[in-house]
């Protein structure tokens, strides 16, 4: 499973993953000990709304380009905008009684066949921006931070709406696949991590071909990891300390 990670600012997340807009009022910072059931940021596609406020934003504030790169021409509203924006990290099912049991990991293998899962999977994609992510080897529960050298991590999730009293709550989940290599003597699960050239493939929501897993079913990026302080096992610790390595770097 992955039930921790850290995730980078909003620019970097901005630069990395070509958003048309970020809502005014997010803004969030890095994170070294991000924990489920928190608000995080996720990466969304969708059509714009009547009279929604993101589509203004998103012709007004292109995605901003690295330093001495030309920035594009303003032009006409996209039909789909790219967007950052918070949710639960969680996934609760339109049909759950209350927010009391939020998944927040889905299984590869079965996400087209769970109910919680399949309607999302269709057309409800998303990424979670992250710089890396933490796993807890068996059975001594050793810390480890797993990460891509010089890269930040698309960790492929879906999400969903959930009405919580007269609320309408965003929830998301972090999609995993079978460990494979030296990551599976850490922990036998991992996030599905996308290539950049499989971002625009997932976050499309008008895609809904049945064999979009089949394609996804490669092996994954080439990942390092070393093993850090167990500061991090509790949720008030979030400084760049919970990174750190306390012993050397293998590869995998």
């Amino acid at each position: 499973m992955c039930g921790r990670y850290a995730t980078m600012g909003r620019r970097d997340i901005q630069l990395e993953f070509r958003l048309n807009v970020v809502a005014d009022s997010y803004a969030p910072s890095p994170s070294w000990n991000v924990a489920p059931t928190q608000d995080v940021p996720i990466i969304v596609e969708r059509r714009p709304l009547p009279g929604d406020e993101w589509l203004d934003d998103a012709v007004a504030q292109p995605t901003p380009t690295p330093p001495g790169t030309p920035a594009p021409p303003a032009g006409p509203a996209p039909d789909v905008v790219r967007a950052l924006t918070p949710a639960f990290w969680g996934l609760i099912p339109p049909w759950a009684k209350n927010a009391s049991r939020p998944m927040i990991n889905a299984r590869m293998e079965t996400l087209a066949e769970k109910p919680s899962f399949a309607p999302a999977l269709r057309k409800r994609r998303c990424i979670f921006p992250a710089a890396g992510y933490f796993e807890w080897r068996k059975p001594d529960r050793t810390p480890f931070y797993i990460y891509r050298d010089n890269a930040p991590l698309a960790l492929a999730g879906l999400y969903g709406w959930f009405k919580d009293g007269e609320d309408w709550l965003l929830t998301a989940t972090i999609v995993t696949r079978a460990a494979r290599g030296e990551l599976a003597q850490i922990h036998d699960r991992t996030p599905l991590i996308l290539n950049p050239d499989e971002y625009d493939m997932w976050l499309d929501p008008t895609l809904q071909d049945p064999t979009l897993l089949e394609a996804l079913s490669r092996p994954g990026p080439r990942l390092s990891f070393h093993e850090v302080g167990r500061a991090v096992g509790n949720v008030s610790n979030n400084s760049p300390d919970n990174i750190a390595a306390v012993s050397g770097t293998p590869q995998v």
